[in-house]
């Protein structure tokens, strides 16, 4: 069945009535046509996968009875007539009957090349007795699978290419090692293989591959070396600075992160910052200072745009005070007359639940206000995440659980008619202007 059969019933209706031509007309549907395809694609791509480990599989099994130029021509020999096979069944020009007609079947077989290709690495490294004390061959299989992206534009290649260098970098990390895409190599392969792909070929998809990819490699780069996390904090408002100057400036180069991915990045790491002590990372007063400088400036530009709302909840969702209030001492304490009332500490983690309370808040309502769905979906769960998160830290055994969930459940009700009503006004000023 058709994922849009409403719209397509419009289309032949819009013929109907002439308002477009039967060109046009079959152009639309074409757009629009059922997605049964995609079973038989990745019934495909399954086939090309299974294909591939059971030639590595029957390979391995005589490997050592095969002389070893023989290996190698037989590695190299697999690898150019997949890759060969594949391109000119998905993307040839020549003037055979079958070249360019095929593409779900080459792409199958441009799968199993590189699963070919990335089984050879370590092939020819066991023949050649070449040691590896780090992620150089996942290195040499990300720059193999960026070729191929590159070459054909397929999504699938594209976001293998971020699993194997994400792969790479993970570990690396583990390992305290350094090779050809990890460590600082990283932000130049990712700077000069994964931004200029993006550049052509910006589709949410690979935006939201390439933004995860991103965030999970510079974490546990930050992790190892022990780096401040408050550069998680940075990222979001940064891309949102600059999607803000791009929309106010007509800016030609487009966003290539994604917003709400990196937004969700710098809050799952500011929780787990405040459910870890000693602190997960590292306090820096420079790091603080720049995030201020970058929240200043969304802030401005969004109050000039009257997006201020949504800058308020940019402001409360990445604060860095997760990781300073960390480093307040907990044995530092608060006297009265020579009694001890509390720690910094502890009033330094309330006051970031609460700003977190208000950001999740101030999130929902710009997206009510701007229609923005994501931020109404996010500002949700970040809200929820708190009240969990709240309800273990500080009302475990002492406050009835069904008064604390019953607070935090009457606080979504509110909010949801907040925007029920607000999407009751906009339906009865529409229906006005009717």
């Amino acid at each position: 069945m058709s994922r849009y059969p409403w719209l397509r019933r419009e289309i032949a209706q819009w013929h109907v009535e002439g308002l477009i031509t039967a060109e046009q007309k079959e152009r639309l549907l074409a757009r629009y046509t059922p997605s049964e395809w995609r079973s038989s694609q990745i019934i495909l791509w399954l086939a090309g996968l299974l294909v591939g480990l059971g030639i590595i599989l029957l390979v391995a099994h005589n490997w050592d009875d095969i002389p070893r130029l023989v290996r190698l021509g037989l590695i190299c020999g697999v690898i150019t007539v997949t890759y060969s096979a594949g391109y000119l069944l998905a993307y040839g020009s020549a003037p055979a009957s079958r070249a360019g007609n095929y593409p779900r079947i080459g792409s199958a077989l441009l799968l199993l090349g590189l699963l070919s290709y990335g089984a050879g690495i370590w092939l020819v490294g066991q023949m050649y007795h070449i040691p590896s004390y780090d992620a150089t061959g996942l290195g040499l299989w990300f720059l193999g699978a960026i070729a191929v992206a590159y070459l054909t534009g397929h999504p699938l290649f594209f976001l293998s290419a971020l699993a194997l260098l994400t792969a790479a970098n993970i570990s690396d990390a583990t390992d305290y090692a350094v090779s050809l895409v990890t460590g600082p190599w990283f932000f130049a392969a990712f700077a000069f293989l994964v931004l200029p792909f993006l550049w052509r070929r910006n589709q949410p998809l690979h935006r939201y591959g390439a933004t995860i990819a991103f965030f999970v490699s510079t974490l546990v780069q930050l992790l190892t070396a022990e780096q401040s996390l408050i550069w998680l904090s940075l990222f979001p408002l940064f891309n949102r600075l600059y999607e803000q100057v791009r929309e106010h400036r007509h800016v030609r180069f487009p966003s290539l992160l994604s917003t709400p991915l990196l937004l969700w990045g710098a809050f799952l790491a500011e929780m787990a910052a405040l459910s870890n002590h000693p602190p997960i990372a590292p306090y820096s007063l420079w790091l603080v200072t720049l995030w201020l400088i970058l929240a200043c400036f969304v802030l401005w530009i969004g109050f000039r745009g009257k997006r201020l709302v949504e800058g308020l909840a940019l402001f409360a969702l990445s604060s860095p005070l997760p990781f300073a209030s960390r480093f307040l001492e907990a044995k530092t304490q608060l006297t009265y007359f020579g009694h001890s009332i509390a720690s910094l500490s502890a009033y330094g983690e309330a006051t970031t639940l609460i700003i977190l309370f208000i950001g999740a808040i101030l999130l929902i309502q710009s997206g009510s206000r701007l229609k923005e769905e994501w931020q109404i979906n996010s500002g949700t769960l970040f809200f929820l995440f708190c009240v969990l998160y709240a309800y273990g830290r500080y009302a475990w055994g002492l406050l009835d659980k069904s008064l604390f969930f019953i607070g935090g459940g009457l606080i979504l009700f509110a909010l949801g008619y907040m925007l029920e009503r607000n999407r009751r006004q906009l339906l009865h000023t529409a229906g006005k202007e009717g």
